[in-house]
């Protein structure tokens, strides 16, 4: 059987192809532009935002042709939204370069899930990479920058929830079933193939 045309087996492999490698400098330049930014600021672990840290798992997975980091990278980049249109009207700071690597990272993530596509419990690798990056923040990040909300309620709970713990329990449960929503809506647009790897 001749498999270079089989369109099918084409799909199933064109992640390994060097033009599709090369897409990601495109992920690689949103998470270089956000750190100079931060760096300009005098903020630079502001980049360890997880928004941030997908697009930079984004470009890793296509430059090492590896669909499951691509699926999760992706994930989060898409889960990252909401809080960031939220964060952006609470704070009232919007930058070109933020408006960029968010919606720009979120269109090119959806693109190339529309060749690798989605795969189910993607969602567990996803929450256990955000609560590790949280973790890491908690250790090394400033207090008062609260990067992925490690260290304090986020202000609009914090008239209503005074112990940070208390705040952290349910936020989990509800980032899990936002990533647990997101990868079902994912599959849907982008089922996963009978012969996809």
């Amino acid at each position: 059987m001749n498999r270079s045309g089989d369109s099918g087996y084409h799909e199933q492999v064109i992640w390994r192809t060097k033009w599709f490698r090369l897409i990601g400098l495109l992920p690689l330049i949103f998470f270089i532009a956000r750190l100079v930014e931060y760096v300009q600021v005098g903020t630079p672990s502001q980049v360890l935002w997880m928004c941030h840290l997908a697009n930079l798992l984004l470009a890793l997975g296509l430059f090492t042709a590896n669909p499951a980091i691509i699926r999760v990278s992706a994930l989060l980049i898409v889960f990252g939204i909401p809080p960031w249109a939220v964060d952006m009207f609470v704070i009232r700071i919007i930058t070109p370069v933020s408006i960029a690597s968010h919606l720009g990272g979120t269109i090119l993530s959806l693109l190339i899930l529309e060749k690798v596509r989605m795969k189910p419990r993607i969602w567990i690798a996803g929450i256990i990479l955000f609560l590790l990056v949280q973790q890491i923040c908690r250790s090394f990040t400033p207090f008062d920058l609260d990067v992925n909300n490690a260290h304090k309620v986020y202000s609009i709970w914090k008239d209503m929830i005074g112990n940070y713990w208390l705040y952290w329990i349910p936020s989990v449960l509800v980032v899990s079933t936002a990533m647990w929503i997101i990868e079902k809506v994912l599959l849907l647009v982008f089922p996963e193939k009978q012969n996809g790897e």
